[in-house]
Protein backbone atom coordinates (compact mmCIF):
# COMPACT_ATOMS: atom_id res chain seq x y z
CA UNK A 1 0.00 0.00 0.00
CA UNK A 2 1.72 3.45 -0.74
CA UNK A 3 2.11 6.49 2.02
CA UNK A 4 -0.87 8.29 0.28
CA UNK A 5 -3.36 5.34 0.31
CA UNK A 6 -2.01 4.25 4.02
CA UNK A 7 -2.48 7.69 5.23
CA UNK A 8 -5.96 8.13 4.43
CA UNK A 9 -7.15 4.93 5.94
CA UNK A 10 -5.08 5.13 8.96
CA UNK A 11 -5.91 6.94 12.55
CA UNK A 12 -5.20 11.33 12.09
CA UNK A 13 -2.72 10.78 15.37
CA UNK A 14 -0.60 8.16 13.36
CA UNK A 15 -0.86 10.13 10.23
CA UNK A 16 0.24 13.55 12.35
CA UNK A 17 3.32 10.96 13.99
CA UNK A 18 3.99 9.69 10.61
CA UNK A 19 4.44 13.02 9.06
CA UNK A 20 6.62 14.22 12.19
CA UNK A 21 9.03 11.38 11.69
CA UNK A 22 9.02 11.75 7.84
CA UNK A 23 10.11 15.89 7.83
CA UNK A 24 12.73 15.13 11.02
CA UNK A 25 14.23 12.53 8.68
CA UNK A 26 14.26 14.24 5.67
CA UNK A 27 15.73 17.11 7.37
CA UNK A 28 18.66 15.22 9.22
CA UNK A 29 19.29 13.20 5.85
CA UNK A 30 19.76 16.11 3.80
CA UNK A 31 22.08 18.46 6.25
CA UNK A 32 23.68 15.26 7.61
CA UNK A 33 23.65 12.09 5.26
CA UNK A 34 22.19 8.73 5.36
CA UNK A 35 24.99 7.35 7.14
CA UNK A 36 25.49 10.89 10.06
CA UNK A 37 21.90 10.09 10.76
CA UNK A 38 20.62 7.79 13.73
CA UNK A 39 17.10 7.01 14.39
CA UNK A 40 17.49 8.22 17.79
CA UNK A 41 18.02 11.79 16.42
CA UNK A 42 14.99 11.55 14.00
CA UNK A 43 12.73 10.83 17.54
CA UNK A 44 14.40 13.87 19.27
CA UNK A 45 13.97 16.20 16.38
CA UNK A 46 10.44 14.88 15.62
CA UNK A 47 9.36 15.49 19.76
CA UNK A 48 8.49 11.69 19.88
CA UNK A 49 9.79 8.42 21.51
CA UNK A 50 12.37 6.97 19.61
CA UNK A 51 9.97 3.80 20.24
CA UNK A 52 7.26 4.83 18.41
CA UNK A 53 9.92 5.70 15.43
CA UNK A 54 10.78 2.29 15.28
CA UNK A 55 6.82 1.47 15.68
CA UNK A 56 6.30 3.29 12.29
CA UNK A 57 9.46 2.75 10.15
CA UNK A 58 11.58 -0.92 10.67
CA UNK A 59 15.17 1.57 10.67
CA UNK A 60 16.39 4.42 8.80
CA UNK A 61 16.79 2.81 5.52
CA UNK A 62 13.21 2.42 4.99
CA UNK A 63 12.50 6.17 5.98
CA UNK A 64 15.14 6.72 3.19
CA UNK A 65 13.32 5.06 1.01
CA UNK A 66 9.70 6.91 1.31
CA UNK A 67 11.45 10.26 1.27
CA UNK A 68 12.84 9.27 -1.85
CA UNK A 69 9.54 7.69 -3.00
CA UNK A 70 7.87 11.04 -2.34
CA UNK A 71 10.34 13.10 -4.43
CA UNK A 72 9.37 10.33 -7.11
CA UNK A 73 5.74 10.75 -6.87
CA UNK A 74 6.37 14.77 -7.46
CA UNK A 75 8.40 14.15 -10.48
CA UNK A 76 5.63 11.82 -11.59
CA UNK A 77 2.78 14.10 -11.34
CA UNK A 78 4.44 17.10 -13.14
CA UNK A 79 5.65 14.37 -15.91
CA UNK A 80 1.59 13.04 -16.32
CA UNK A 81 0.78 16.52 -16.15
CA UNK A 82 2.96 18.07 -18.49
CA UNK A 83 1.35 16.37 -21.96
CA UNK A 84 -2.19 18.57 -21.62
CA UNK A 85 0.21 21.60 -21.22
CA UNK A 86 1.55 21.55 -25.07
CA UNK A 87 -1.67 20.41 -26.26
CA UNK A 88 -1.90 18.63 -29.70
CA UNK A 89 -3.73 21.49 -30.95
CA UNK A 90 -1.16 24.50 -30.31
CA UNK A 91 -0.08 26.45 -33.48
CA UNK A 92 3.18 27.60 -34.57
CA UNK A 93 2.14 31.00 -33.44
CA UNK A 94 0.79 30.06 -29.44
CA UNK A 95 3.85 27.57 -29.36
CA UNK A 96 6.94 30.08 -28.19
CA UNK A 97 4.38 30.87 -25.14
CA UNK A 98 3.17 27.37 -23.88
CA UNK A 99 7.08 26.67 -24.04
CA UNK A 100 8.19 29.22 -21.85
CA UNK A 101 5.32 28.75 -19.83
CA UNK A 102 6.64 24.98 -19.70
CA UNK A 103 10.20 26.40 -19.11
CA UNK A 104 9.45 28.39 -16.59
CA UNK A 105 7.21 25.48 -13.68
CA UNK A 106 10.41 23.19 -14.98
CA UNK A 107 13.08 25.78 -13.70
CA UNK A 108 10.93 26.28 -10.67
CA UNK A 109 10.17 22.53 -9.98
CA UNK A 110 13.58 20.97 -10.81
CA UNK A 111 15.58 23.61 -9.12
CA UNK A 112 14.07 23.54 -6.01
CA UNK A 113 16.61 24.05 -3.00
CA UNK A 114 14.79 20.38 -1.81
CA UNK A 115 14.72 18.91 -4.81
CA UNK A 116 18.34 20.03 -5.19
CA UNK A 117 19.31 18.78 -1.61
CA UNK A 118 18.02 15.50 -2.29
CA UNK A 119 19.87 14.86 -5.61
CA UNK A 120 23.32 15.85 -3.89
CA UNK A 121 22.22 13.30 -1.23
CA UNK A 122 21.22 10.30 -3.61
CA UNK A 123 24.47 10.83 -5.09
CA UNK A 124 26.47 10.89 -2.07
CA UNK A 125 24.42 7.41 -1.14
CA UNK A 126 24.42 5.69 -4.37
CA UNK A 127 26.63 2.68 -3.66
CA UNK A 128 24.76 2.21 -0.52
CA UNK A 129 20.98 2.39 -2.95
CA UNK A 130 22.11 2.05 -6.23
CA UNK A 131 18.76 1.05 -6.72
CA UNK A 132 17.45 3.95 -5.66
CA UNK A 133 19.64 6.11 -6.99
CA UNK A 134 18.43 4.03 -10.56
CA UNK A 135 14.53 4.49 -9.55
CA UNK A 136 15.19 8.31 -9.15
CA UNK A 137 16.78 8.27 -12.33
CA UNK A 138 14.39 6.51 -14.17
CA UNK A 139 11.08 7.64 -13.05
CA UNK A 140 11.76 10.90 -12.01
CA UNK A 141 13.96 12.79 -14.30
CA UNK A 142 13.43 9.84 -16.96
CA UNK A 143 9.45 10.32 -17.28
CA UNK A 144 9.86 14.10 -17.64
CA UNK A 145 12.11 13.59 -20.46
CA UNK A 146 9.64 10.36 -21.71
CA UNK A 147 6.62 13.04 -21.47
CA UNK A 148 8.43 15.56 -23.23
CA UNK A 149 9.45 13.59 -26.28
CA UNK A 150 5.96 12.32 -26.87
CA UNK A 151 4.59 16.03 -26.29
CA UNK A 152 7.25 17.00 -29.16
CA UNK A 153 6.49 14.05 -31.22
CA UNK A 154 3.06 14.93 -31.08
CA UNK A 155 4.06 18.64 -31.99
CA UNK A 156 6.18 17.60 -34.97
CA UNK A 157 3.00 15.36 -36.44
CA UNK A 158 1.09 18.72 -36.57
CA UNK A 159 4.16 20.16 -38.25
CA UNK A 160 4.37 22.80 -35.24
CA UNK A 161 7.88 21.48 -34.31
CA UNK A 162 10.41 20.38 -36.98
CA UNK A 163 12.30 17.45 -34.53
CA UNK A 164 13.89 14.51 -36.48
CA UNK A 165 14.54 12.96 -32.75
CA UNK A 166 11.96 13.49 -30.55
CA UNK A 167 14.18 12.33 -27.43
CA UNK A 168 17.15 14.61 -28.43
CA UNK A 169 14.94 17.49 -28.39
CA UNK A 170 13.93 16.65 -25.09
CA UNK A 171 17.09 15.94 -23.63
CA UNK A 172 18.17 19.44 -25.21
CA UNK A 173 15.17 21.07 -23.65
CA UNK A 174 15.41 20.10 -20.55
CA UNK A 175 19.32 20.74 -20.47
CA UNK A 176 18.93 24.42 -22.05
CA UNK A 177 16.03 25.24 -19.17
CA UNK A 178 17.74 24.27 -16.10
CA UNK A 179 21.48 22.40 -17.08
CA UNK A 180 23.77 24.97 -16.08
CA UNK A 181 22.30 26.02 -13.26
CA UNK A 182 21.31 22.72 -11.80
CA UNK A 183 25.11 21.97 -12.52
CA UNK A 184 26.27 24.88 -10.28
CA UNK A 185 23.99 23.52 -7.43
CA UNK A 186 24.59 20.27 -7.59
CA UNK A 187 28.43 20.77 -7.81
CA UNK A 188 28.55 23.87 -5.52
CA UNK A 189 25.63 23.83 -3.86
CA UNK A 190 25.15 27.53 -5.07
CA UNK A 191 21.33 27.59 -5.56
CA UNK A 192 20.65 30.27 -7.82
CA UNK A 193 17.59 33.18 -6.98
CA UNK A 194 14.02 33.43 -9.00
CA UNK A 195 15.84 36.03 -11.35
CA UNK A 196 18.37 33.63 -12.81
CA UNK A 197 16.22 31.06 -12.82
CA UNK A 198 13.92 32.57 -14.99
CA UNK A 199 16.26 33.95 -17.73
CA UNK A 200 18.03 30.71 -17.62
CA UNK A 201 14.31 29.00 -18.92
CA UNK A 202 13.85 32.13 -20.51
CA UNK A 203 16.63 32.28 -23.18
CA UNK A 204 16.98 28.17 -23.58
CA UNK A 205 13.45 28.24 -24.63
CA UNK A 206 14.64 30.67 -27.23
CA UNK A 207 17.50 28.16 -28.17
CA UNK A 208 15.18 25.62 -28.51
CA UNK A 209 12.32 27.47 -31.00
CA UNK A 210 15.84 28.90 -32.85
CA UNK A 211 16.66 24.87 -33.66
CA UNK A 212 13.28 23.53 -34.03
CA UNK A 213 10.45 26.00 -34.19
CA UNK A 214 8.53 26.67 -37.40
CA UNK A 215 7.76 30.36 -38.75
CA UNK A 216 4.01 30.53 -37.71
CA UNK A 217 1.71 29.96 -41.63
CA UNK A 218 5.06 27.67 -42.19
CA UNK A 219 4.16 23.95 -42.45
Amino acid sequence: MSARNRASTEDPRVVRTRAAVVAAARDLFLRKGHAGTTMEEIATVAGIAKRTVYNNYADKDALFREIVGDAIAYAETFAHELPGQLASDLDAEDLPAALHDLGARMAHAILRPEIVALRRLLIGEARAFPELARAYFDRAPGRVIDALAAAFGTLADSAVLDVPDVRRAAEQFAYLVVGAPLDRAMLVGEAPGAAERAACAREGVETFLARYGRAPGRR
